[in-house]
């Protein structure tokens, strides 16, 4: 499906913040206009939604259309992006604690509730840079070289990062409570970002020790999250789904 990147030269201010926000880096500014290289493009859509001046439309969706819905839960949904910039200032533990109770509202299989939830912060991130990087680099070839082009691929320069824990059978108890904090933290101005590197590196010998997983535990889920150090101005552009009723 082609993305139908388009540009109008007469509101491009040439900000450069699309081509920054670009994670596959297919965008680059030639000639005071921006250009696409397609075949690279993941189609997330945060050019679009970063835009400050609106000349992004995607997959024939202008501007003008998406915009922020007044509903509080719709919002917090269309706000959501993967943000891979964060200030440097972390959350005190008692702003920590206090936003993340909202994850004893998720629902529980059974009601068992025999998830636990642990909270990395930098300092411990900045030493697992390495390790994670170290049990991808089999399975990603393409990891070397981005860790040449980003001193931390893996967590992005964020302070904070949640994962769940499980013992036994694991269930999706972990991952529905993440992602409803995902959404409250996102309603709250919170960047968020689920790090797939991370997991796929979790269940690494090294990985496990370091944060303390026990014989038999689990990490089901992992969402980084800070302070954002970028500002999305409307929801990305989307193709309808197509929904089929039976």
């Amino acid at each position: 499906m082609s993305v139908k990147f388009k540009i109008q030269d007469d509101k491009c201010t040439q900000c450069n913040k699309c081509v920054e926000v670009c994670a596959p880096k297919c965008l680059t500014l030639v000639n005071s206009t921006v250009v696409i290289k397609e075949d690279k493009c993941m189609k997330c859509g945060h050019c679009f939604s970063i835009c400050p001046t609106g000349a992004i439309s995607l997959f024939d969706v202008s501007p003008e259309i998406e915009v922020l819905s007044s509903d509080p839960v719709l919002r917090a949904i269309q706000s959501r992006h993967s943000i891979r910039s964060y200030k440097a200032e972390p959350f005190t533990a008692e702003e920590l604690t206090e936003m993340l109770q909202v994850m004893k509202y998720a629902p529980s299989a059974m009601n068992a509730r025999k998830t636990r939830y642990a909270v990395i912060n930098r300092e411990k991130l900045v030493k697992m840079i390495a390790l994670c990087g170290e049990a991808l680099m089999e399975t990603y070839p393409g990891m070397k070289a981005m860790f040449q082009r980003n001193a931390d691929p893996i967590f992005r320069g964020a302070p904070h990062m949640l994962i769940s824990i499980e013992s036994g059978n694991a269930s999706q108890d972990g991952i529905i409570a993440i992602s409803e904090f995902e959404l409250y933290a996102v309603s709250k101005g919170v960047a968020t970002c689920n790090s797939g590197f991370f997991m796929s590196s979790a269940n690494h010998a090294l990985v496990r020790e370091n944060l303390e997983i026990k014989e038999g535990e689990t990490i089901t889920a992992c969402l980084l999250f800070g302070k954002p150090d970028i500002q999305f101005v409307r929801p990305v552009a989307r193709p309808p789904l197509v929904i089929e009723i039976q």
